[in-house]
């Protein structure tokens, strides 16, 4: 590395330092060195090439320093929020907040402050406006929304993504059209989530777009670009192309944060280009990669204008003057810092530099000066830190030993959310106020009523209004398409057997033939169907060992479609199967494929799952049984009631079969009626 940089004369940022320091013009007559608590070997070096080096460092303004303890972090950080707007409110000028784990609590800063300085901030459609502090830590470039994008965009031009990524990216206001077909992308993302599969490449995306019309053409654009070349400046210049063949950063105008954002971007892929210097050839993902590893190394800050209040770090707290500080936690295991000497250098040598964190002992001085400056950077300082974090108690720190403990006067500024509440505007709406159902025929079958007697307002948003949760592509068939398996196995191996009595012969034949049509009824192909198919023949080889154990029966009905009337409701429904058992009545069975299957769902005023119930209610055929069918892996079993004993194995007997039946009718008549 050294030879190839003295070869063609090149130098990285850590020996600039060095040669500055071998300059024989230019230098300026005076250096001032300004609150430098550590001056490394290269530092001093530095000064010794100066001919005028005055050091200097703020003047201390000798307060006495208060301390505090708070219950949590949480609440330690909502209280030095509300101290600042109370310092600011009294005329304070410049106010610092020092957060030593900054870096990880950004957001959770962000937020607390926003809230504590304008409740509103968040509301929709409130006023955009500067807030009045500023938090000094940065983040990841490759954090902010239109990078993250832009990144995403990248890749899936050339390799296949997940759908939630496309989802994001479809739906983002930084893709060309956005606002003209906001409503319209987001109808086709719900489309899709029903139909497309779990991973996608840009021209099978292309291949689904219906209805929107911009976002397809600005698609095809993108898949039209073609790369020339494979170094990082003809790699850059394809990277924008692709960008502006997608219409970025969008119609809408962009803000200050992410106008800053686009032109930290524009740098970015700038140093991708300047890679050419040390690299002649990339492939399309290596390039991709690279330029997403300079963007999240580079720490991004949008400027904004200057703040009153400074939410800071420790480092860079340090040599700075306010009008009052407040220093938050200074726990015994925070403050001071470990030691950590680097792990690639020797120790007894760092210890001999002067490296501040190479042993306990310089990182205990370094930590000292730095706390003995906070103590002298304001006219007001408190000192603070958390009593506990979840259930582990916390200590002071001993480098505040000697500030006095005090009441640190914090005033109760109201939260949007306590406005709300305080306001008292709560007006109670009956529900025999909504509109009566005037289509009898509801979609979604027992699950009506499974709704209602679980949550009203659960009912009536799904059956009276339609609100449903959008779907989410998976890879291979999900818990419902599972279910939907099984049944289709069971209802093709008894449309075969028709009875008990073909259990005597030998049924892997059915068995085979019937899994294999489940799996090619679903859609599944190749190596993925093979194994469904193992798997459904395994556990239908089990469950017929279970239906071996019961009495005589004949399956009447499989997979049953009924259309059931109760309380004024015309409900759908599909029986799984329906047995006539050896006394001429019937059992109803419902195949199960969870782990919790219990009778005790079908009880009570509002029963967990009443389906069974209204079906047996229901039914035209006299009906001596229900029960679940129990299809897990090594848990196979039936459970359920019914009228005689052992009619079915695990089914257990109902005390008076005639009053559960009466009992289902008027809980279901009942919660008909009230979802009318």
């Amino acid at each position: 590395y050294a030879q190839r940089c003295n070869k063609e004369n090149l130098a990285d940022g850590a020996v600039l330092p060095d040669l500055v320091s071998r300059l024989e013009s230019g230098k300026p007559r005076l250096l001032v060195a300004y609150a430098f608590d550590i001056v490394t070997p290269q530092a001093e070096a530095l000064f010794a090439s100066f001919g005028n080096v005055a050091a200097c460092a703020p003047a201390s303004k000798s307060p006495q320093p208060g301390k505090a303890s708070f219950a949590s972090p949480q609440e330690e950080l909502e209280s030095a929020a509300r101290w600042a707007r109370a310092r600011l409110e009294a005329g304070a000028k410049r106010i610092g907040v020092v957060v030593p784990d900054l870096q990880l609590r950004r957001r959770e800063v962000a937020r607390v402050f926003s809230s504590v300085m304008r409740p509103a901030f968040n509301l929709p459609g409130a006023p955009p406006g500067a807030m009045p502090f500023n938090v000094s830590a940065g983040e990841p470039l490759a954090g902010f929304p239109l990078v993250a994008f832009a990144l995403m965009l990248l890749e899936f031009s050339a390799r296949e993504i997940e759908f939630g990524r496309i989802s994001t990216l479809m739906r983002s206001p930084f893709l060309g059209g956005a606002d003209t077909e906001c409503a319209a992308r987001a109808l086709l993302d719900a489309r899709l989530r029903g139909k497309a599969a779990a991973v996608l490449s840009l021209p099978k995306l292309i291949g689904t777009i219906e209805r929107c019309p911009l976002l397809r053409a600005r698609l095809e654009r993108v898949y039209a670009v073609k790369s020339e070349g494979h170094s990082p400046h003809q790699w850059a210049q394809h990277f924008t192309a692709l960008l502006e063949a997608a219409g970025f950063p969008g119609e809408r105008t962009l803000d200050s944060v992410e106008f800053q954002t686009r032109a930290k971007l524009n740098q970015a892929l700038a140093d991708f280009a300047c890679l050419e210097r040390v690299a002649t050839r990339f492939s399309f993902g290596d390039a991709v990669s690279r330029l997403r590893r300079i963007c999240a190394d580079t720490m991004f800050q949008p400027e904004g204008p200057d703040a009153p209040i400074q939410v800071l770090g420790i480092l860079e707290s340090a040599g700075l003057e306010f009008d009052a500080l407040w220093v938050s936690g200074l726990t015994d295991g925070a403050w001071p810092l470990h030691a950590r000497p680097d792990p690639f250098l020797p120790v007894a040598l760092q210890k001999k530099a002067g490296i501040p964190e190479a042993s306990a002992e310089s990182s205990l001085e370094l930590d000292r000066r730095i706390t003995e400056g906070w103590a002298g950077a304001a006219d007001e300082v408190v000192f603070s830190w958390p009593r506990k974090e979840a259930d582990r108690d916390l200590a002071a720190s001993p480098l505040i030993a000697a500030a006095a403990e005090r009441q640190v006067a914090v005033p109760p500024f109201d939260s949007y959310r306590d406005r709300i509440f305080g306001a008292g505007g709560l007006v109670a709406i009956p529900h025999e106020d909504a509109v009566p159902v005037r289509d009898n025929n509801i979609r979604g079958g027992a699950r009506v009523l499974a709704d209602q007697s679980a949550c009203p307002f659960r009912a009536f948003a799904r059956h009276r209004l339609a609100a449903e949760g959008l779907d989410e592509p998976s890879a291979g068939p999900d818990a419902m398409a599972r279910g939907n398996l099984l049944h289709a196995l069971m209802a093709g191996i008894w449309g075969e057997l028709k009875s008990s009595a073909a259990l005597a012969g030998d049924v892997r034949p059915v068995i085979e033939r019937s899994a294999v049509a489940a799996v090619r009824k679903l859609g599944l192909e190749g190596r993925f169907a093979e194994l469904e198919v193992a798997r459904l023949i395994r556990l239908a080889g089990e469950w017929l060992g279970i239906e071996r154990g019961r009495g005589e029966f004949s399956v009447e009905q499989v997979e049953h479609k009924v259309v059931l009337n109760i309380g004024g409701l015309a409900l759908n429904g599909r029986i799984d199967r329906l047995d006539r058992l050896a006394d001429g009545s019937h059992a109803l069975i419902d195949y199960k494929t969870g782990s919790r299957v219990t009778p005790n769902d079908w009880l009570g005023e509002r029963p967990d799952d009443p389906q069974l119930p209204l079906y047996a209610v229901g039914a035209a055929e006299p009906i001596s049984a229900v029960a679940f069918a129990r299809l897990r892996a090594g848990e196979m079993k039936f459970a359920g009631m019914s009228a005689g004993k052992d009619s079915i194995p695990g089914v257990r007997q109902a005390k008076n079969w005639d009053s559960l039946m009466s009992d289902w009718k008027t809980v279901l008549q009942g919660l008909a009626e009230e979802f009318s």
